[in-house]
């Protein structure tokens, strides 16, 4: 090892960083997103999908949806690729709490499945179906899970089945949670592979070694494709100049929090609570849409609506 580590190698208590966080948005790019951990995602894949789903080989594809908005803008995706039978399978990795994020999960999936449509197949439909998983590492989505099905139970399936029966016509569109934030279990409370797959993701980050109860091939890899000093110089510019950005939208979002907050106490000392507290988050909002920010990013921030933030 070389002595010159970039500040990303560490941990906010300072401590050196063997491994990465996969459940930060450069870890996750810089890992999943690399080709040369095709194995690893592919693994992380197979223990999201339903039984019956299980992946061999993969490609990655573009992340860029074109055209998908009025205003004709591509949206990029985190992470997209296709099956060796055809079936696309697309990655997100969410941290923060968004208001309607399970309508932009089916938007999102839906384009990509429209767009296996065919040009010139005269309308049969042999559309290949859409896995849209998302690894959730905080609460992203408003959803009871107190009752006692969801004991032990960290994965979430949702797609097309008749209500009263079950009954999965065909294989179209799904939309999978993983939902990490809600596993605590130390690793020798683990019962399975896939509860040991839950602890590897969240934890990997602050390791110094593979742990003996992870001592197996899938891990092996895993664990190596999540090493920093494994990775090639390009990679790790790379990695440090995503968590640069990372920190600075992060920053942003609690600055943004904050001042929202700090503005609809003052105005609420006046006007009253709630009507200041509305207004300091709309001019946080119109602040942030003044320096070109993205709007799911001043959604994020504010906990406005999309229409809310483009009607100011």
């Amino acid at each position: 090892m070389d002595n010159n580590h970039s500040i990303s190698n560490f941990s906010e208590s300072g401590i050196l960083r063997r491994y990465v966080d996969i459940l930060s948005e450069a870890g996750f790019k810089a890992v999943l997103c690399n080709k040369r951990n095709r194995d690893v995602l592919i693994d992380i894949l197979n223990i999201a999908l339903p039984p019956h789903k299980h992946v061999r080989s993969i490609a990655y594809s573009s992340t860029e949806i074109p055209g998908f908005t009025f205003a004709n803008k591509s949206v990029r995706l985190d992470l997209r690729c296709t099956g060796d039978d055809g079936t696309e399978f697309i990655v997100e990795l969410q941290c923060y709490r968004q208001d309607n994020f399970f309508r932009r999960c089916v938007e999102y999936a839906a384009k990509v499945y429209d767009a296996g449509s065919v040009r010139g197949d005269r309308h049969k439909y042999g559309l290949p179906p859409v896995y849209f998983i998302a690894l959730l590492a905080g609460d992203a989505v408003s959803a009871d899970r107190s009752d006692p099905v969801w004991k032990d139970r960290f994965i979430a399936e949702y797609t097309f089945r008749e209500k009263l029966t079950g009954e999965v016509p065909d294989d179209t569109i799904s939309i999978i949670f993983v939902e990490l934030f809600r596993f605590t279990k130390e690793l020798d409370q683990c019962e399975s592979v896939l509860e040991q797959w839950f602890y590897a993701m969240k934890h990997v980050g602050t390791m110094d070694r593979l742990p003996d109860g992870l001592k197996n091939e899938v891990f092996r890899r895993f664990f190596e494709a999540c090493e920093i000093e494994r990775w090639d110089k390009d990679a790790k510019l790379s990695y440090e100049a995503d968590m640069i950005t990372e920190r600075d939208y992060y920053n942003i979002i609690d600055t943004a929090r904050e001042d929202g907050i700090a503005a609809g106490i003052a105005e609420g000392e006046a006007r009253g609570l709630a009507a200041g507290e509305a207004k300091g988050i709309a001019a946080v909002a119109k602040s942030m849409k003044v320096m070109n920010l993205p709007i799911e990013t001043i959604m994020q921030a504010t906990g406005l609506s999309q229409k809310e933030v483009e009607e100011l």
